[in-house]
Order: C-alpha cells, then structure tokens, then sequence
C-alpha cells in the first residue's frame, strides 16, 4: 500500500464533490412558493457593493463558483501530491495534513450548514488524506 493510492482516491472524491456542487447550487430550486419568492427577491433587489450594483443572486452565484474553485484546487492539489518525488516528501505531508485540517473544517460546516451527503463526502475525502499523510512517514522517506 502506498501514498499514492490514497492521494488519488481522494482527488477523486475532491473532484466529484466540487463538481457536484457546481451543478447542484446551479440547479437547486426551491419547492415550496416562500422559496421560490425568497429565490427571486434576491434576482431582483439591487443594492451598492463596493462600486458597482448587484443582486443577492450575485453573491449567491460567486460564493458558490468560488467554493467550487476551490473544491477542484483541493483536487488538483492531491492528485499533484500524488506524483511527487521521494525528494518532496516534507512538503507532500504538510500540504497533505492541511488539505485533511480543510476536510475536518467541510465535515463540521457540512454537518453544520448542508446535510449528511455532503459531509459524508469531506470524511471520506479526510480518511483518504490522513491514510496518505500516515505513509508519508517521519522518517523522511517517501512511500509513493
């Protein structure tokens, strides 16, 4: 068994998880007609954000594509970390053990603020990250 192996996994589970945020916050629509309302007050009320006008829908839509940003950084990053030399160690399990600090974080606001799917998908990704940082052993060699 080897660091690789548990890097790519959770690339893999980064990668579906922003993804499937992207289209999901894209697509989500409320059911019921307080929703639907709540959803086209913020389409419609304008209001000063620094030097333009925008709309709620506007800072909906730019968190959300700026989590997504950052769910496929997280991928890129551990599938980067997977391919690293014997060389880059250190710097593979340090980066590796912050990626899973962010993933411990996504697990609490997931349970917090989202629901169990999405924080299901952040404990898998953190057990895959702390497999990885675990055979990245302190002694300095590298286990790819």
């Amino acid at each position: 068994m080897r660091a690789k192996l548990p890097l790519r996994i959770s690339s893999a589970i980064l990668f579906l998880f922003a993804l499937g945020h992207t289209i999901g916050f894209q697509t989500f629509r409320p059911d019921s007609q307080q929703g639907l309302a709540v959803m086209e007050a913020m389409r419609s009320v304008p209001f000063a954000f620094g030097n333009t006008t925008v709309h709620w829908m506007d800072l909906y839509m730019a968190f959300g594509f700026a989590l997504s940003v950052s769910g496929f950084f997280s991928a890129i990053v551990a599938w980067r970390l997977s391919t690293a030399t014997v060389a880059e160690t250190s710097i593979v399990r340090t980066i590796t053990w912050l990626l899973c600090v962010t993933q411990v974080a996504s697990i609490v606001l997931s349970i917090r603020y989202l629901g169990i799917v999405q924080a299901v998908f952040s404990v898998v990704s953190t057990a895959a990250l702390v497999w990885s940082a675990v055979r990245l052993n302190a002694t300095g060699k590298a286990n790819f």
